[in-house]
């Protein structure tokens, strides 16, 4: 076989088009993916939601519904913490992260609105957001994603 400029242009397009097909499928596995992470975050969020309903309609019921792998599990999903309405709004807020993230990957400020009302707090979003970002530079919690909320990883 004798290599031509002929044979090499056509080797080229070839790989040219080979390419462009494997960029179009990468395109569409990114759009699967991003659909799929946000339908991943969407049953999280319902997921949370049932959880919190839980625990508001039937205390008792969440104390032993937690799974056995899950940390803490015996404390059941939100044990109630008497103090919490004495805390500093910071504390208050990283108290509350603390609890969620026991049921649910990452707190959101919604829940955390929702965990300090039912602990006798009344903190607006607004409130609750600034004690995040102050936490956050404070690396007592972190954001890890659009309104979701861990405790900082130490070490």
């Amino acid at each position: 076989m004798t290599i031509t400029p002929q044979l090499l242009m056509e080797l080229i397009e070839s790989t040219i088009a080979a390419r462009r097909e494997t960029e179009d499928t990468i395109r569409d596995l990114r759009q699967q993916l991003e659909q799929l992470d946000d339908e991943r975050s969407a049953l999280e969020q319902e997921e949370q939601g049932y959880r919190l309903a839980l625990t508001r309609r039937f205390p008792e019921a969440a104390a032993v519904s937690a799974p056995e792998s899950a940390p803490h599990a015996e404390a059941g999903l939100f044990p109630l913490a008497d103090d919490i309405a004495d805390q500093s709004r910071s504390d208050a807020v990283e108290t509350a992260v603390r609890v969620l993230t026991q049921a649910a990957d990452f707190a959101t400020p919604a829940g955390i609105e929702e965990f300090l009302q039912q602990h006798g707090r009344s903190d607006s979003r607004d409130a609750i957001g600034a004690a995040l970002a102050y936490l956050n530079r404070s690396s007592r919690v972190a954001n890890v994603g659009r309104a979701k909320w861990q405790l900082a990883r130490k070490g």
